[in-house]
């Protein structure tokens, strides 16, 4: 294999990428003013109470479709279709079993609890709230399953299009609630025609991946409880990042919530808003990598990965750096313009946070690898638990020292980061050179392609 192939297909993935971050950002963007003006204020703070709650059901899986998306891949490459088959089936059998359970639970809860007493329904009935908490609830379930199909479509290789086709389904998401709700519809028909849309969406991609890759049938004939219990660990460590990365955007807003005044949650937020932008910029790079470093490693093709790793990196440190540079002169004129004068830039809190920002950038870079090849248990652990400690700390430091106090942790625990990902990469280097050899590269030429 050439690297200027893989140059070509991490080339499309990126441009795939790029799409599906324009969809997400502006479905989020249009759906205010088109839901405010169908429903109204009070209307719409009501649809926003109920749909914030399910999102969290987004953690159901436990991190298995990603973990399934790096192993199926591998495994494809390796000319494994039968063992990207026992992936496929473990983890939807998997996925089934938990999401019967999760749809259930929700349901027990729902008929029990009194939501009105809990929250402000406007003139919503109760029963209608549970109702449609119950659907919103129900599509997240659903979605689900898009994370499965397209851990296929990249095993298929086809890495561009898998990105591309989940960028589609939340546009098409974002239409059928914007277009219901102009169209006069209830919050409880909006609720149902999304989960049948998503339901919809997903049995036509199914339908595609037999003409594309009917060797990935959808099934339990061939589910095995060890593969489960192999890909645990991967998919659960998963879940460290996840909860790492909450905290460490939510907690410090809840730590000054509760020792500062609300001037000071706005202008972090407002800051870290603006600092994150490089956060995202590397995400979005990492995302179009890693379906490459997992194909590479499944080809045996180390010399590559390896070489992939260095480029990757380099790219985020120069990256960071021109971020880092260009805040530095323009944060303050961008943070008055965007808020109309209303947030000022506070330093040396901004550039304590720039700092974060940056090593935050380089690390989760080094994570990519690491993450393709299901060996990041350790740093993402490491992770979730650092990021814990950091915002308690924040909790200590804050009523002395302010936003610097709230910051420094930060620093600290991404400097750690750092280190850790370099170090747990760094040992991988005699792991993969002990893995197979790149002889089952000839049995998946069409990978080629």
């Amino acid at each position: 294999m050439k690297s200027n192939s893989s140059l070509r297909r991490v080339g499309f993935s990126f441009g795939a990428q790029i799409y599906s971050q324009i969809v997400n950002v502006g479905v989020q963007i249009m759906l205010v003013p088109i839901l405010l003006h169908a429903w109204g204020a009070q209307s719409y703070g009501v649809w926003l109470l109920l749909s914030a709650v399910p999102t969290y059901l987004m953690f159901s899986d436990f991190g298995f479709t990603l973990s399934a998306k790096n192993e199926m891949t591998i495994k494809a490459a390796k000319g494994d279709s039968h063992g990207a088959l026992v992936t496929y089936q473990s983890v939807f059998v998997l996925m089934a079993i938990v999401g019967a359970a999760v749809i259930v639970l929700i349901g027990a809860i729902l008929f029990f609890v009194p939501l009105g007493s809990i929250f402000d329904l406007g003139a919503l009935p109760e029963y209608q709230a549970k109702l449609v908490l119950f659907l919103l609830s129900l599509n997240v379930i659903i979605c689900q399953f898009m994370g499965l199909s397209s851990a296929a479509i990249r095993a298929s290789g086809r890495p561009a299009t898998e990105i591309a086709i989940t960028g589609t389904s939340r546009l098409l998401a974002g239409a059928v609630i914007a277009g219901f709700a102009v169209l006069g519809g209830s919050f409880v028909l909006v609720a149902t025609m999304a989960a049948v849309e998503s339901a919809a969406f997903i049995v036509a991609i199914l339908l595609w991946l037999r003409t594309i890759a009917p060797w990935l049938k959808l099934g339990w004939s061939h589910a095995s409880r060890q593969e489960i219990a192999r890909l645990f660990h991967p998919s659960v460590s998963f879940m460290s990042q996840t909860f790492g990365q909450a905290f460490m955007i939510s907690g410090p807003v809840i730590v000054l919530g509760m020792v500062a005044n609300p001037v000071g949650v706005v202008v972090f937020s407002t800051s870290r808003t603006l600092a994150r932008l490089g956060t995202t910029a590397t995400n979005t790079i990492g995302a179009a990598i890693m379906p490459e470093y997992s194909r590479l490693f499944g080809l045996g093709n180390y010399a590559l990965f390896r070489r992939l790793t260095f480029l990757h990196f380099m790219a985020a440190l120069v990256l960071a750096a021109l971020f880092y540079v260009s805040l530095s002169f323009l944060g303050g004129w961008l943070i008055a313009f965007w808020t109309k004068d209303q947030v000022k830039l506070v330093q040396p809190f901004f550039g304590l946070l720039m700092l974060a920002v940056v090593l935050e950038m380089l690390w989760t870079t080094l994570f990519i690898p690491l993450g393709a090849i299901n060996r990041h248990v350790v740093t993402a652990h490491a992770y979730g638990l650092l990021a814990l400690l950091g915002v308690i700390a924040g909790y200590f430091l804050a009523p002395g020292y302010g936003l610097n106090g709230i910051v420094a942790p930060l620093i600290l625990v991404n400097v750690i980061m750092l280190v850790t990902a370099a170090v747990q990469l760094a040992k991988q280097s005699p792991k993969i050179d002990e893995a197979p050899g790149v002889a089952a590269i000839a049995a998946v030429p069409k990978l080629e392609k």
